[in-house]
């Protein structure tokens, strides 16, 4: 999946969730996400399903 694409996924996910992306590593496709922590986990598991899926 092209790094333009996975950012926007990520970004349209995270603003669902209400969460805020603190640290992106591209490379290895980790992601630090700030918010409550339900928010947070939930925010995961569907970026986890996305990047699942492609």
């Amino acid at each position: 999946m092209d790094d333009t694409i996975f950012l926007n996924m990520v970004k349209t996910t995270v603003e669902k969730y209400g969460c805020t992306i603190v640290e992106v590593d591209l490379d290895n496709r980790v992601l630090n996400l700030d918010g409550p922590d339900e928010s947070v986990a939930d925010c995961a598991r569907a970026i986890a399903k996305l990047v699942d899926n492609t």
